[in-house]
């Protein structure tokens, strides 16, 4: 148990800092992404459109995380990484980072970060669709403190406001497709329930706002589905945090993320039933699902002898396994 307690740590660690990191913020040795290079000197960038297709009609967008090469320190070629998604059919490129570059003091609070006003800008000269993820947390750790209140959680009444407006400017901007709110929920839904209720609060009033100035914008939270279903049995989650999302007003939630990694509840990619994700769909109904990260491990997680395989080839096999998750299903984008 120890030891898939000390995994478990590793690997949310791992992740709060790739979310971060892919924010922009304010580290040392990291710099803000600069505009991507249009792919001809005539071209110019421009906010990409509105689209809101219809759901059952649309093809799986196939959506990769903001990681050009040198990611995170270096930016000098997302010109080529938004080239190369563009190229893909139906491809999408994510970001999914705090909700203000400067996440830990807040000092521009309100204001639309950099990298994600980046990924939506270039978006149609490159022909990919953009995804937006603003989180608020890391770990057990909120980022909502303000200069102005030091309240670091969602009792913060400037915070919420300064959010709401950086994601109804963000909305007006870019009349973005996919828009969510907050990464893998559940996980603070166990942490504390009482702020949680707030939280609901807050987004229910930013959804309102966002469909205001962008009706087309398809707006949802994000959980972990092997944390929310209580399926990570290999990594100790063996307890369902479904609450996590009954708890949302499901009229104001156009579409819900999940984080899904089969390797918390089965060692092999083999052994993942092709009906993985079925009490997810049980529970959204006619809801559609965005599959925001997933994946397969390649190599062992500093040589901690997990309980589940490990190799390129399981990556591999794991890709199909992943579309069979989806097969009858609404699934609008997997990432």
């Amino acid at each position: 148990m120890k030891k898939r307690g000390q995994i478990s740590k590793l690997i949310l660690m791992i992740l709060g800092l790739v979310a971060i990191g892919s924010s922009g913020c304010n580290r040392k040795g990291a710099t803000t992404p600069t505009p991507a290079p249009a792919p001809s000197s005539s071209a110019s960038p421009s906010p990409s459109p509105s689209v809101s297709p219809s759901p059952t009609a649309s093809p799986i967008v196939k959506g990769i995380g903001l990681s050009p090469f040198g990611f995170p320190s270096d930016y000098s070629k997302l010109g080529d990484f938004f080239t190369e998604v563009g190229a893909m059919p139906h491809g999408g490129a994510m970001w999914n980072g705090a909700w203000r570059d400067n996440a830990v003091s807040g000092v521009d609070s309100g204001t639309i970060p950099a990298a994600p006003a980046i990924v939506m800008s270039n978006a149609a000269t490159y022909g990919y669709t953009p995804i937006a993820v603003f989180g608020w947390r890391s770990g057990t750790t909120l980022f909502l403190k303000l200069p102005a209140n030091a309240t670091n959680t969602w009792a913060n009444t400037e915070a919420k406001a300064a959010f709401q407006s950086m994601l109804v400017s963000f909305a007006t901007t870019y009349q973005p497709r996919f828009l969510f709110i907050g990464n893998e929920n559940d996980f603070f839904y166990e942490q504390d329930p009482t702020d949680y209720a707030r939280w609901i609060t807050f987004y229910n009033a930013a959804y309102t706002a966002i469909k205001t100035v962008s009706a087309g914008t398809q707006i949802g939270p994000i959980f972990n589905f092997e944390h929310l279903a209580g399926v990570g049995t290999l990594n100790a989650w063996t307890t369902p945090n479904w609450s996590a999302l009954t708890t949302h007003d499901l009229t104001k939630v156009d579409i819900v993320g999940v984080t899904v990694y089969p390797w918390f509840s089965y060692a092999t990619v083999a052994t993942v039933p092709d009906t993985y994700l079925q009490p997810l769909f049980d529970h959204v109904g006619a809801i559609p699902v965005a599959i925001t990260e997933s994946g397969w491990p390649a190599e062992n997680l500093a040589n901690l002898n997990p309980l589940w395989s490990t190799s390129e080839q399981e990556q591999v096999d794991y890709i199909t396994k992943l579309f069979g998750f989806a097969q009858g299903h609404n699934v609008q984008m997997v990432n």
